[in-house]
């Protein structure tokens, strides 16, 4: 396995009843008003807080999470939300891309991937998102104080992505810092991605 596994986040998964909430990101917001309808792939779905949204708008979407935890409340909750949704528990880097997609998201789970093999997932991201689609990612960066205690995952410099989808046109790019609650209060720092295929 590639990705990180964290049994203890699991064990978060049973204990809360909805450990990181089911408010989107705000820019997981603005996919609707750029692409009608389609298919996603949600990468690191967690409990599917982006994802229902998107299935809210009438989305056909998919989402897959390393956690069977995860993807089992992700599916609960789509339940009592009546929303078709299909999630998988797998490694991204075990799952097999069959489709392409409209819109491919991965919010804060990328640089949970091994650094010898980050880069080649998100060429398989975007090789699998159709013309005209959209991708929104999300990452830590090398400011993140996580990279001491994960020497072995991948952080990414400030600008990284910008050049990784410099042939795509970028909508919005941003490094920003955000305070967490979950455990231990701490802060994350973050650059984010939300880019359209041009071609």
């Amino acid at each position: 396995m590639a990705f990180l596994n964290n049994p203890k986040l699991d064990d978060e998964y049973k204990k809360n009843d909805c450990l990181w909430g089911l408010e989107p990101n705000k820019r997981v917001l603005r996919i609707p008003e750029l692409i009608k309808t389609g298919t996603v792939l949600d990468i690191g779905v967690g409990e599917g807080r982006n994802a229902l949204f998107l299935a809210s708008k009438g989305f056909d979407v998919t989402g897959i999470d390393i956690s069977k935890e995860a993807v089992e409340k992700f599916q609960r909750f789509a339940t009592k939300q009546n929303l078709q949704v299909k999630g998988e528990a797998i490694d991204v880097v075990d799952f097999d891309f069959k489709q392409d997609y409209d819109v491919i998201i991965s919010i804060a789970a990328l640089h949970l991937i091994k650094k010898d093999q980050v880069i080649n997932i998100l060429e398989k991201i975007k090789n699998q998102t159709k013309i005209g689609g959209i991708n929104l990612i999300t990452v830590f960066t090398q400011k993140d104080i996580g990279q001491i205690e994960y020497p072995d995952l991948y952080f990414f410099a400030e600008e990284e992505l910008r050049g990784v989808y410099k042939d795509w046109e970028i909508l919005d790019y941003d490094n920003y810092t955000k305070d967490e609650t979950h455990g231990k209060p701490h802060q994350h720092h973050f650059c984010a991605i939300l880019a359209r295929k041009l071609n």
